[in-house]
C-alpha cells in the first residue's frame, strides 16, 4: 500500500517514563524527525531518580504518577487528562519509530477510513509501510493493539479508558471493546522501523502474564479444554525450539490457564 499524504493533523505524544535516561533520547529523536511531529508532549513519570526529567522537550506537560503501586492502565488514564488533541500517540520511553513518515501514514489512514479507531506500529524488518485492518472477525487476542507504540482517537479513550485490573494486556482488552462494542477496526502497520528496547520483553514472568491476561480478558477461547490440551502437549512436544526454556513456559502456562477456571487471575504491573 502506498504512502497516504494528508494535511497536517495535530496529535499528542503520551510517554510513560521511569529511569529512562538511556532509552528516552532515541524515542524523542525519532518523534522529532517525523514529517508530522507531535504538537505536544505529555509525560507520566513514575518516580524517576536519574536524569530522565532533564531530557524532556521544552513546554512538556509532566504528570507524576498518583498511586502507591504502578499500573499501566492507570498511568495512561492519568496522562490522558492532559491531552488537548484529537489523536494521541501512546509510546513507551524504550520505543522508537525510525521511519520518518510513519505517523503521517497512520494519520492518513484515519482520514481515509472513518471505521478505523486506532492504529499501531508492529516491529518488523520491512522498510515498506503496509497496513492490515484488524476487527472482530480476525482478532485473536494478540493482534488488537500494542501500547508501546499506538495512535488512537482521543474521544474513544475518553469514552472508555483502560481497565486497571487487566494486567499486562490492557491494550488487547481495550481493542476487544472497540471491536465488539463500537464495531470499529484497528490498523496494524508494518515497516515503520519500530525499535523496542524493553529489557523485560522476553522475561518468562512477563510472557506468562501476557498469555494469561489475554486468555482471561481478551480471548476466552484460549481457556477452552482444547487449548489446554494443546498447551499440555507442547510441554512434551519433540524438537521444541529452546526446549528447556519453552517446556518450563508451557508447563507453567497450562496450570495458570487451568486456574483461570476457578478464580480471576491477578498480577501487578511493572514499567520494566
Amino acid at each position: 500500500m502506498g504512502l497516504i499524504i494528508v494535511n497536517t493533523f495535530n496529535y499528542s505524544a503520551l510517554i510513560r517514563t521511569f529511569n529512562s535516561e538511556q532509552t528516552l533520547p532515541l524515542t524523542l529523536t525519532s518523534l522529532r524527525l517525523q514529517t508530522n511531529p507531535p504538537s505536544e508532549y505529555i509525560f507520566v513519570d513514575s518516580g524517576s531518580t536519574d536524569n530522565t526529567l532533564q531530557l524532556l522537550p521544552p513546554c512538556s506537560k509532566v504528570h507524576h504518577y498518583i498511586g502507591t503501586e504502578f499500573n499501566y492502565s492507570e498511568s495512561l488514564n492519568q496522562g490522558l487528562q492532559y491531552v488537548s488533541t484529537e489523536y494521541v500517540l501512546i509510546i513507551s520511553s524504550h520505543t522508537s519509530i525510525r521511519h520518518n513518515s510513519a505517523i503521517e501514514f497512520a494519520l492518513g489512514l484515519f482520514a481515509s477510513n472513518e471505521r478505523i479507531g486506532a492504529s499501531y506500529f508492529r516491529p518488523s524488518d520491512s522498510q515498506i509501510l503496509t497496513v492490515k485492518l484488524i476487527d472482530k472477525h480476525n482478532f485473536n487476542g494478540y493482534n488488537g493493539l500494542w501500547n508501546a507504540s499506538s495512535l488512537i482517537k482521543v474521544p474513544l479513550l475518553r469514552r472508555r479508558g483502560f481497565r486497571p485490573e487487566v494486567f499486562t494486556a490492557e491494550d488487547q482488552e481495550w481493542a476487544r471493546w472497540l471491536f465488539h462494542d463500537e464495531n470499529m477496526a484497528i490498523a496494524c502497520i508494518t515497516g515503520a522501523g519500530v525499535l523496542n528496547s524493553n529489557p523485560r520483553q522476553d522475561c518468562l514472568k512477563k510472557r506468562l502474564n501476557e498469555n494469561v491476561s489475554i486468555a482471561y480478558f481478551s480471548n476466552p477461547e484460549l481457556l477452552s479444554v482444547a487449548n489446554l490440551m494443546r498447551t499440555a502437549f507442547t510441554v512434551v512436544k519433540p524438537n521444541l525450539p529452546f526446549a528447556l526454556k519453552n517446556r518450563i513456559f508451557y508447563f507453567l502456562l497450562f496450570f495458570r490457564l487451568l486456574a483461570c477456571h476457578f478464580f480471576e487471575p491477578k498480577s501487578k504491573s511493572r514499567y520494566f
